[in-house]
């Protein structure tokens, strides 16, 4: 996507992941389902320890359909474990965790239905509820993601006792309240954790000057388009900015007014390109636009309008003075089977006969 320069407001970020860069969400995703492996794993592993209790506590006519579901959900939780191929999408974790959270909350309907309120043997199960909750703690979600996998539990713990006509005694009304605060606490602990994600992922992909991203990170996504375009001859091009006259601006006027420069023509040139589009810092004084699915005559057109955009970024000094760089550009798409290196040096070569 076109990255922005400036930096997202924190609330906007952690609201919902649609503003989150596409490699962050594959990072995040990939980051997740690590975690929810684990706890499938220890899902698996503890649910069917716990029969050997229920054998001894249950009548027999409750154990049976209690032990069944037991191993089902142990099933459950080894089928997520084993069939959760890395690489895949955000919305495949989040199904995945949530098939994961489903197997406690059966459990705990079915102890609830077949047992009653006051049962002592249901204190074996009443927590499971409380277990959901805190189980999202692990997970760096977005405030919306927690929300959507923790109301369902409390409004279900709710409903159930309503739906069963338990009445308003302190006891399930403790757990509720007990649920809500877990719930708060397991927000509060996914939005730190996700804001921590985000910041290092911003540090480490990022180019601290325009907040574009940086030489590594662009160069693999232009790795990774160049190979998309290699298995699946989609098309592809890429277009260099280059900023003539930066370090004669940085020896007259500093290198504060240079560095203002060069961050206005990622901002105005950020401006001008399409959201599928991947801008980066290429060198000291050049950006590098990846352009998916772009051949090169579309990738002129669009080159044009970069270069309006680019004539327009100038900066005053302190003596009011208008201080602008000579935008220089060069685009090009690879050809026949080409290399990345070859295409960035021809493209390269295009950019200093300019």
């Amino acid at each position: 996507m076109a990255e922005e320069t400036n930096v997202k407001p924190a609330f906007v970020e952690l609201l919902a992941s649609r503003r989150h860069a596409a490699d962050f969400t594959a990072s995040r995703a990939d980051y997740m389902l690590t975690r929810v492996r684990t706890l499938a794993l220890v899902l698996a592993v503890l649910l069917p320890a716990w029969i050997p209790i229920d054998y001894l506590v249950l009548p027999y006519i409750q154990f049976v359909p209690v032990a069944g579901l037991r191993l089902g959900a142990a099933a459950l939780a080894l089928a997520v474990f084993f069939y959760s191929p890395a690489g895949g999408s955000l919305g495949g974790t989040l199904a995945r965790l949530a098939a994961l959270l489903a197997v406690p909350a059966a459990l705990y309907v079915t102890a609830r239905l077949t047992m009653g309120a006051g049962d002592e043997i249901l204190k074996g199960y009443a927590f499971f509820p409380v277990a959901i909750v805190a189980m999202l703690a692990i997970f760096p979600l977005t405030l919306l993601e927690g929300l959507a996998f923790g109301l369902p539990v409390l409004l279900g713990y709710g409903g159930l006792e309503v739906a069963l006509g338990s009445p308003l005694e302190p006891r399930w009304l403790g757990m509720l309240w007990l649920l809500s605060l877990v719930l708060l606490i397991s927000l509060g602990t996914q939005l730190s954790q996700l804001r921590m994600l985000l910041d290092l992922f911003g540090r480490a992909t990022r180019d601290p000057l325009t907040g574009v991203l940086n030489r590594r990170s662009l160069s693999e996504r232009l790795e990774a388009e160049h190979e998309r375009w290699l298995r699946h001859a989609r098309p592809m091009s890429l277009l260099l900015i280059q900023l003539g006259g930066l370090e004669q601006v940085a020896a007259k006027h500093g290198h504060s007014v240079a560095n203002r420069l060069f961050t206005q023509l990622a901002e105005a040139v950020a401006k001008v390109l399409r959201p599928t589009d991947v801008l980066g810092r290429w060198d000291n004084d050049t950006l590098m636009v990846v352009l998916p699915e772009t051949d090169e005559i579309e990738a002129r057109r669009l080159a044009a309008r970069v270069r309006e955009a680019a004539d327009l970024a100038t900066v005053s000094t302190d003596d009011g003075a208008k201080v602008r760089g000579e935008p220089r550009l060069a685009v090009s798409a690879p050809t026949s089977q080409e290399g990345v290196d070859t295409l960035l040096a021809r493209l390269d070569r295009k950019l200093r006969a300019a």
